[in-house]
């Protein structure tokens, strides 16, 4: 390893995810080595790079994995937090392969994991908890040997703007949003691309900022915006008027929460509709003292630019921006 950084060889574990996709983009424009480390079932392929490695294990176990970690510096886990016992054999396989040093959850977290309200309110909140807990106690086993860095970064505006999670349906005819509350509080968003980039510093900084992100929940933004701020946005791009639908929030979080409960057909999206209320109402990092944006290096994006950007991804956004005339 170099003198000026301590890292060179990163594992990326579900490099062909929404989120995964842009992390290894940024990854392979960096000097690091990056390894994709995938089970033998999967079929995902990948454009051959010189600084890219593909690498199947036959069984996701902490024997297998830790063998596949071996000569390892970090360890990245962008797949869904669904199956708590493949993500902590993934941090226990980091401890156990003896080369890792840096450990990166898969929280990418719209609230902080750490609050009773979203804990008690999804599930998932509480086996986000339960990795960071487990990097805890690894790294202390390990003498600080392994370290680990959680982000933080409120909803993935760019991803969710135009399939319905956060609630903006600019493909409806007339186009609608679902809007909580006064539709004027403001929460931290972030986009793929300023995850990945805070990825990025964590893992390419020198010495001394590997050091202040050690053992740190961090969290980022690509702007502080509210609903409303959305909606004006997305009418000006578009050209086209809104029906803006406004509910009560604690009437909404209330009823998501008993379809929630009750399970089946119709609870995997009351668990996405509380994961986004949670967004709303408990997403605003910039008073907190976790908020990097100066330690990670990252500047705010513009609102505008990257509404257009996400709308020029598909096909019927790139009609609308065309029938605007904007």
């Amino acid at each position: 390893m170099s003198s000026e950084t301590p890292i060179n060889n990163v594992t990326l574990v579900g490099a062909s995810g929404n989120l995964g996709r842009v992390l290894l983009s940024h990854l392979l424009k960096t000097n690091l080595h990056i390894t994709i480390l995938q089970r033998a079932s999967s079929k995902s392929t990948y454009p051959s790079h010189p600084n890219l490695t593909i690498t199947t294990v036959p069984s996701w176990s902490v024997p297998e994995v830790t063998l596949a970690l071996r000569g390892q510096h970090a360890v990245i886990a962008a797949f869904p937090l669904r199956d708590l016992p493949a993500h902590l054999t993934l941090a226990t396989a980091a401890w156990a392969c003896g080369t890792v040093i840096r450990f990166i959850p898969a929280d990418y977290g719209s609230v902080d994991a750490r609050s009773k309200r979203a804990r008690d309110l999804v599930p998932l909140f509480g086996k986000k908890v339960q990795v960071r807990e487990t990097l805890e106690m690894l790294s202390e086993v390990s003498e600080c040997r392994l370290s680990w860095t959680s982000l933080v970064n409120g909803h993935f505006f760019d991803w969710g703007l135009t399939n319905g999670f956060l609630h903006f349906y600019p493909f409806d005819q007339p186009p609608r949003a679902h809007i909580l509350g006064s539709g004027n509080e403001k929460s931290s968003q972030a986009t793929l691309g300023q995850v990945s980039k805070a990825v990025v510093s964590i893992l390419t900084g020198d010495a001394e900022h590997f050091k202040k992100t050690r053992n740190k929940v961090l969290m980022l933004q690509s702007f502080l915006v509210s609903q409303n701020e959305v909606v004006d946005v997305l009418e000006k791009v578009t050209g086209n008027k809104y029906e803006r639908q406004y509910v009560d929030t604690e009437e909404y979080i209330n009823e998501r929460k008993r379809v929630a409960d009750a399970g089946g057909e119709g609870a995997g999206e009351a668990i996405e509709d509380l994961v986004f209320a949670l967004g709303v109402v408990e997403g605003d990092w910039t008073n907190q003292p976790e908020y990097a944006m100066e330690l990670l290096g990252l500047e705010e994006e513009d609102l505008e630019a990257v509404v257009r950007k996400a709308l020029e991804e598909s096909e019927e956004g790139r009609k609308l921006l065309a029938g605007s005339g904007n």
